[in-house]
């Protein structure tokens, strides 16, 4: 018999036996307001009401997802902050290296990605609801 989610719908096949899948069907996912259509690539993330993430490419969702728990988020977090992922300054635009070095004020904050669906904007407006 196939796996299948709490809606009755069978598991696509990454699901299957992955402890750390989750469906995104309807997931809230938010970007950096820094990052530009123009970019080869958009990071994007969701959360779950467990402390899971998802992260995906919003230029090309199609090409899968990577899951976290809650433990290798907050890793990959900490390693962020502490440079470890810097991307080297010979790639990057004049204006991403003063970003990338905190020499420019800039307010950076999440926004929803375009891609997110109806139920999932609306989730989002009802989050917004409950911070304010």
């Amino acid at each position: 018999m196939s796996e299948q989610t709490r809606e009755g719908r069978e598991l696509p096949p990454e699901a299957r036996g992955n402890e750390k899948w989750h469906d995104t069907t309807h997931a809230v996912w938010m970007r950096s307001s820094l990052s530009k259509e123009e970019s080869s690539a958009i990071v994007e993330v969701a959360t779950f009401d467990d402390g899971f993430r998802a992260v995906r490419d919003g230029k090309s969702p199609e090409k899968g997802t990577l899951f976290f728990t809650p433990a290798e988020w907050e890793a990959f977090v900490l390693g962020a902050r502490d440079g470890e992922f810097d991307i080297p300054e010979e790639y990057l635009t004049e204006e991403e290296r003063r970003i990338q070095r905190g020499e420019v004020d800039t307010e950076v904050g999440w926004v929803p990605s375009p891609l997110n669906s109806p139920e999932a904007m609306e989730e989002y407006r009802r989050r917004q609801r409950e911070e304010t």
